[in-house]
């Protein structure tokens, strides 16, 4: 594939490198946010007598470029291939993680592998002469010109020595900004395969000799002290239970590191297993490397885990809305880290009275974000999004303990639970069902009838969905109010079917007219006829994937849902998506003046891949084929990483949130491929595909457990049809992922 920018991070230790083909460049992942990252390079190729040929990750300085260079990505590593005419040589540096899926201690081990190879061309390249293979020659890599001093440690070892940055928010109208603190870090290292010649790595080949020839081998090791402050204490890493230190680090990638690049064929193999395509399978793995930068996973004086999602290069810290867009990725692949987040969310809960006054006495509702940067002690973003984030809990709390099975976290958070159920209930001051207070949403940069309209059809749908699976969490404990939820349902219902359809799609707002608050100045403007208030959007199947891989039907008419997708689809698309409504370009351009943009400002066609992408969710497992969206994702992709440094870039037509961890959202496209749902508690488990020409690979059985021995035929072998659980696949009160 074409150079651009990538990243590859061990998930939630903070250690990981950018790789920055379009500066001849690389940089470092640490605690930093994301536009300090220090920069180093890696100087990494072929010596052949005198001549020195390298990738594109450090400057020439003397060497050559490889007459051609190929990048590859795959969930598990990063990696570059590079021709040598002169030679006849092909070399591979491959840069790989260790991420396994449901294993928690072997995907946080705080260790890269970094892996040379050479092979013969096997042929003419384009028309050029075929020179005969070299004699002798030498593959070489080495760490270069970075913020690092350098310690020789034994023959085959090098510690590099320099100071990270953290940071804290600040408060007032800068807290977009963090504070640096200095952290010293000591990194190691450590040859596994080939020998150190002072700064740099080095394997001796003899290209006249059989092959394979021996590859060159190197482990990127770190430790760090405990860094991340949640609730004014600070916590170490999870990797610091089971290594006491940088040497103990070392020790493991002497002796394992081999397991990283076996365990990477094996679990590369499972999750490209799809004809979907290739910008399929870019898409997939540059998604999960734009999370893997921004998780943390820590341990907490209790000895639970802490683990949180940076919202990219806004570095809030598990951001619920955020998280609502990633659950098909844990539900498909790691339900317990959407577990631990579950477990987290309701410490940083508030009072229901600070949005609804005495109507709120004995609710809560729940923050937007849990803090920023390096601090997790409370919100940091500027205004609540009550209903929004509140209602995305629940539903995360009903998908999560019925796809794993886990009755955990409904029981220790039932009170929680119950507070949240009736905030809803208490947000609608009309009788109509549909919250009227409290309806502030993530999308920042829609117009105010996206953005902050009252009675939003995103809201209503997603609210009714909270209700009625909110009523199924509470049972008999809050038999009351799950009585008062399953009534607000009906109500919501019957005003939602009277309101919502506009002959081929469902508008943006219930109402035509209306006062509009905005939460960035507290202003409020009421409007005979709101812009774009029946306009097609995006967002009423938003909340439709995660049921639907549970298998729960919110029963809203399925013709008007699959209208609604192809209309919405076709209005809104523009060259990398869909905008979030039809109302843009010069009619929000209107609006400018007329009500305050927000947070992102004004834009035309402004749109978010991942709400994309669920949208694209919701329409597979109702028979429609998105999947040649995908193709305008990933162009967007390459379009800005190409000549810029942005991860996954999720926004386009003005807004600038990169470094994203949300397009993970794509990954449930196995799931809904496959039109699988499974309900633990109900002993289900049923694909249903829509789409036969379509194939992937069935995750669910791949990771039923944490060996790779097995997953790559797990994934291999079809279910047939609808089928029980079985009691091997997991136990009942056990999260998923293993």
């Amino acid at each position: 594939m074409q150079l651009m920018s990538d990243a590859i991070a061990v998930t939630g230790s903070r250690h990981g490198i950018f790789c920055e083909p379009h500066r001849r460049a690389c940089a470092l992942l640490r605690f930093a946010p994301f536009h300090a990252r220090p920069q180093f390079h890696l100087r990494a190729g072929l010596r052949v007598g005198e001549r020195e040929v390298i990738f594109p990750l450090a400057p020439l300085a003397g060497a050559e470029d490889f007459s051609f260079v190929d990048q590859r990505t795959s969930p598990c590593s990063v990696g570059f291939i590079g021709i040598d005419s002169a030679s006849g040589l092909k070399v591979r540096l491959t840069i790989t993680t260790p991420f396994r899926p449901g294993d928690s201690e072997f995907s946080t081990i705080p260790v890269l592998l970094f892996s040379l190879t050479l092979e013969p061309l096997g042929g003419q390249f384009r028309w050029e002469a075929q020179s005969k293979p070299p004699k002798k020659a030498e593959l070489f890599l080495e760490i270069t010109d970075g913020p690092f001093a350098y310690e020789e440690r034994g023959r085959d070892a090098l510690n590099l020595v320099f100071e990270a940055t953290n940071s804290r928010p600040t408060t007032g109208p800068e807290w977009f900004k963090g504070i640096g603190e200095a952290v010293p870090q000591r990194d190691r290292l450590v040859g596994i395969a080939g020998k150190r010649q002072g700064r740099r790595f080095v394997q001796a080949i003899s290209p006249h000799a059989a092959t394979p020839f021996p590859a060159l081998n190197m482990a990127w090791c770190t430790w760090s002290a405990a860094t991340l402050r949640v609730q004014g204490k600070t916590l170490p890493f999870r990797y610091q239970a089971r290594f006491t230190g940088l040497d103990a680090v070392a020790r493991w990638a002497r002796k394992s590191a081999g397991e990283i690049a076996d365990n990477a064929t094996c679990i590369d193999a499972i999750l490209t297993d799809h004809n979907l395509g290739p910008a399929t399978s870019h898409l997939l793995a540059y998604t999960l490397h734009s999370w893997a930068i921004n998780t943390w996973w820590c341990t907490r004086p209790d000895g639970r885990d802490w683990f949180s999602v940076w919202e990219g290069n806004c570095h809030f810290h598990s951001t619920v809305d955020v998280e609502f867009t990633q659950a098909p990725f844990y539900l498909t692949l790691w339900p317990e880290l959407l577990g631990i987040e579950l477990d987290t969310w309701p410490e940083y809960a508030k009072d229901g009275q600070a949005c609804l006054g005495a109507r709120g006495l004995g609710t809560q509702f729940l923050s937007h974000d849990c803090g920023a940067f390096g601090v997790a002690d409370g919100q940091v973003y500027p205004h609540e999004m009550e209903i929004e984030e509140t209602a995305n809990y629940i539903l995360l709390a009903f998908a999560y303990s019925r796809r794993t099975g886990s009755s955990s976290i409904v029981k220790k958070h039932a009170a929680t639970l119950d507070a949240f159920t009736r905030f809803l209930i208490a947000a609608d001051t009309t009788g109509n069902g549909v919250p009227d207070h409290g309806v502030a949403n993530t999308i920042d940069d829609g117009s105010p009838a996206v953005q902050f309209g009252k009675e939003q059809t995103y809201l209503a749908v997603k609210t009714l969905a909270a209700l009625e699976t909110g009523a199924l969490l509470l049972g008999n404990r809050f038999r009351a109010t799950a009585k008062a939820a399953r009534a607000q349902a009906r109500r919501l219902r019957a005003t939602f079917n009277k309101h919502s359809w506009a002959g081929d799609h469902f508008t943006v707002l219930l109402q035509k007219s209306g006062t509009l608050k905005d939460p960035w100045t507290g202003k409020e403007k009421h409007w005979k006829a709101i812009p774009g208030w029946d306009a097609p959007h995006i967002y009423t199947a938003n909340t439709l994937p995660i049921l639907d891989m549970v298998g729960y039907d919110l029963k809203l008419n399925p013709a008007r849902v699959k209208q609604d997708l192809a209309t919405a689809t076709a209005r809104c698309l523009r060259e990398y998506g869909c905008a979030h409504t039809d109302f843009t370009a010069e009619a929000q351009q209107a609006l400018v003046e007329a009500a305050n943009a927000g947070l992102a400002g004004a834009a035309r066609n402004p749109g978010w891949i991942s709400m994309n992408m669920l949208r694209d969710l919701a329409a597979l497992y109702r028979g429609l084929d998105h999947t040649a969206l995908f193709e305008r994702y990933w162009e967007w992709q390459v379009a800005t990483n190409t000549r810029e440094t942005h991860l996954f870039f999720e926004t386009f037509g003005g807004n600038h949130l990169h470094f994203y961890p949300r397009g993970v959202a794509l990954w449930g496209v196995f799931d809904a491929v496959n039109g699988l749902a499974i309900d633990r508690p109900q002993k289900l488990r049923r694909p249903r595909p829509a789409l036969p020409h379509l194939r992937a690979a069935r995750l669910d059985l791949a990771f039923a457990s944490k060996r790779t021995a097995s997953p790559v035929r797990a994934a291999m072998s079809r279910d047939p049809g609808s089928t029980h659980l079985s009691p091997s696949i997991h136990s009942p009160d056990r999260p998923g992922g293993g």
